[in-house]
């Protein structure tokens, strides 16, 4: 259906009406001639029809002999288009001229962009690219993306992978670094315990151990000295080996006790709103403010206060001027006492609470407990982990000249 409303648009048609007494006896001369219409529509006053031009002129002798009378309603097609811009020679220049000058940019690359560049300066790889053909107002029909892709990887020793894409008139050259060799540190250093433990288990690959399982060690105590004996032929006899200073390696696994400690109190403070409140609003921008009223600093002894910020946005811009209310809540304290048991329970929750924070995060706890004391007359919960894991840290060996 849309190919023959096409056809009829590209050929040209016209929208008719017929009035008069002998309109049926006209349809029926058209139809037994040949000639073919579409989208009849009869009524008691007119009857409207599509035809097309040639059929048209072959119907009007047909007119004439039926005594109807015919009018053009309405012309539609390609060639009343073209009949109507010859006279506006400059709108089909102009529309012509629109069609190429969008069909040129936006077959031409306006911009090359350079993502995933770290240590590299984007620069550098923008020069290598237009070496290679990839530049502004290039089109991009003579662009070999993969070609282009492998000359960048392997032109640039730095660079491991490239990827282009073309994204309208931007190409995005993605880039994958070379990643640089680590930098292995040899010089002589030894092992020592980086916090206080009870060995349990020491390892040494490089050095000589100078502990044991089961020594307790305080931090910053040897563990493995980084020396190595070697043969020296060169020396007397009976001492032909000397010491030589090396890095030393290792693993030294010991148990290690964290503990935190927090008081056992037997009143609580109890924070209630009073309903009693002040606002105070400040304007800020860059490195300046403006208190525009309502107190500087809480009128009130104890209180909790709510900060609210608000800044001007219009689409993407943010304006750098924010307006701050600060509200301040007076809150009154009040002391209620406890039982010794639910004090007991705050006190070893504060105390692990603070025991947490001591703790490292790889390290797994393998035992806790708490214990109670007393300490200056005053109950005290003490909170005790016990950890598995390796305290041995690197310490760089003094050269000789500093030993001595």
């Amino acid at each position: 259906m849309f190919i023959i409303k096409w056809w009829r648009f590209c050929r040209g048609y016209l929208l008719i009406t017929i009035q008069g007494r002998g309109v049926e006896r006209l349809l029926n001369l058209a139809l037994a001639r040949g000639i073919g219409f579409w989208d009849l529509r009869k009524s008691a006053a007119e009857t409207r029809l599509s035809i097309d031009l040639r059929s048209f002129k072959a119907l009007r002798p047909l007119v004439r002999q039926t005594r109807c009378r015919l009018r053009i309603m309405q012309k539609v097609g390609l060639p009343f288009w073209k009949w109507r811009l010859r006279r506006r020679w400059g709108l089909v220049a102009g529309a012509l001229f629109f069609c190429a000058a969008l069909y040129i940019s936006t077959a031409l690359v306006w911009q090359v962009r350079v993502t995933g560049a770290e240590r590299l300066d984007e620069t550098e790889i923008l020069e290598l690219a237009g070496q290679l053909g990839l530049k502004p107002w290039v089109w991009k029909r003579s662009l070999d993306l993969p070609w282009l892709e492998e000359e960048l990887v392997r032109l640039h020793t730095e660079i491991t992978w490239a990827g282009i894409r073309l994204q309208g008139t931007l190409v995005e050259i993605e880039i994958v670094e070379r990643l640089p060799e680590p930098l292995i540190d040899r010089r002589p250093a030894d092992l020592v315990a980086a916090k206080d433990g009870l060995i349990i288990r020491i390892l040494a690959l490089d050095g000589e151990a100078v502990v044991a399982p089961g020594d307790t060690v305080a931090k910053g105590d040897l563990l493995i000295r980084g020396v190595q004996v070697v043969a020296d032929p060169s020396l007397p006899a009976g001492r032909q080996n000397r010491s030589v200073p090396i890095r030393a390696r290792g693993e030294v696994k010991a148990r290690v006790w964290y503990e935190a400690v927090a008081p056992l109190n037997n009143t609580i403070i109890n924070k209630i709103d009073s309903g009693n409140t002040r606002k105070s609003h400040t304007l800020r921008w860059p490195d300046r403010s403006l208190r525009l009223f309502g107190p500087a600093h809480s009128p009130f002894e104890h209180y909790r206060r709510d900060v609210v910020k608000w800044f001007w946005r219009w689409r993407n811009i943010t304006f750098p001027v924010e307006l701050i209310t600060v509200t301040y809540y007076e809150v009154l304290l009040e002391e209620d006492t406890i039982s010794r048991n639910e004090a007991l329970q705050r006190a070893r929750v504060e105390a692990r609470t603070e025991l947490k924070k001591l703790l490292p995060e790889e390290v797994e706890v393998e035992q806790a407990y708490y214990q109670e004391f007393m300490d200056q007359s005053r109950e005290w919960v003490r909170a005790v982990a016990e950890t598995r894991e390796d305290i041995a840290e690197i310490r760089l060996a003094k050269p000789e000249s500093e030993g001595r």
